[in-house]
């Protein structure tokens, strides 16, 4: 059974507030059905959090019948699934525009310019980021169309980490794979205290992408210093 909007999803999502949610409904003028329920579908769920809605609620909310989405989205999961691979491949491009953007023989820089992208892609998308961080809702890594976009970036860094290697500014020896998993977890935790409005609490004339950035920069100096080749 459809959920009742009002009752379940505790909101009218005819007037829902915030800047995600504003700036997505400014941009569907002339967007087709399966960008609008993706749209819909990151409101709804950045307004109630934790609940999931029916294909039934979607249509009701689009104005569309369900019989007509379902002819688009077999099923929830499936929406769920597109606006995952949406907020993936944007995030790819924030990254890939960064990069190249920087001197292709300073790894370091680039390190730094793929972190940067990151937290302002979750900065800019904070619903998106909301929903491919919780695997109650969707466990990207059980999806293959979606675990190769985050197999495509953990490859990127490690081949960024292995460059700076290279250039002497790591040690020979150093473990690549647990590097890329230590600057995953720190640009996570900063993307994530930016998206819950936290890092107010350490910088709190700073703003906030401004504030995880300065902590990112710190971290990554203190990787290249403590991991840097030793002369002979």
């Amino acid at each position: 059974m459809a959920m009742t909007i009002d009752k379940k999803l505790g909101a009218d999502f005819g007037n829902m507030k915030g800047d995600d949610m504003s700036n997505r409904r400014q941009g569907l003028a002339g967007v087709g059905l399966h960008g609008r329920t993706i749209a819909t579908l990151l409101d709804v769920l950045e307004s109630s959090q934790t609940t999931l809605p029916q294909i039934e609620d979607l249509s009701e909310i689009l104005g569309v019948s369900a019989q007509d989405l379902r002819k688009i989205f077999p099923d929830e999961h499936s929406v769920l699934v597109a606006a995952a691979e949406q907020a993936l491949v944007r995030l790819m491009d924030a990254c890939v525009k960064a990069v190249v953007k920087v001197d292709p023989q300073d790894s370091v820089a680039q390190f730094l310019a793929l972190g940067e992208a990151y937290i302002e892609w979750a900065d800019m998308h904070r619903a998106q980021f909301r929903l491919l961080s919780d695997d109650r809702m969707l466990n990207l890594l059980n999806v293959p169309s979606l675990r190769r976009y985050a197999t495509s970036l953990d490859e990127l860094m490690g081949r960024m980490l292995e460059r700076a290697r290279d250039a002497g500014h790591l040690a020979e020896d150093e473990n690549i794979r647990l590097m890329v998993l230590s600057s995953r977890s720190f640009a996570y935790g900063l993307a994530r205290m930016v998206v819950d409005q936290r890092m107010s609490e350490w910088y709190p004339d700073t703003p906030q992408v401004e504030a995880a950035k300065i902590a990112l920069h710190d971290f990554v100096r203190r990787i290249a210093r403590g991991s840097t080749r030793k002369p002979n």
